[in-house]
């Protein structure tokens, strides 16, 4: 649970539920990560970002705001028991 607490986000697109396959490329293209994000997809739009680098991490974080469209970037911290 350690590492989910130091390396991933919770996080939705406001309106949009975007597929797995769209949200690495938006990725890959918006925030150039220098390590790799795993993408677990939830219920009700919502993704959880686990990062492999804890700068990434920061630096998406603390970044932004964040648009997929027009539909703003939600995002948390990690947290064990999160529920939609």
């Amino acid at each position: 649970m350690d590492h989910m607490q130091n390396y991933a986000i919770i996080c939705k697109f406001m309106g949009l539920w975007p597929t797995e396959k769209a949200l690495h490329v938006w990725i890959k293209y918006h925030w150039k990560p220098k390590g790799s994000i795993d993408l677990h997809l939830g219920s009700k739009g919502f993704f959880t970002m686990v990062f492999t680098n804890t700068k990434d991490e920061d630096r998406v974080f603390e970044g932004g705001p964040y648009l997929y469209i027009a539909a703003g970037l939600y995002m948390q911290p990690w947290m064990m028991n999160f529920v939609p």
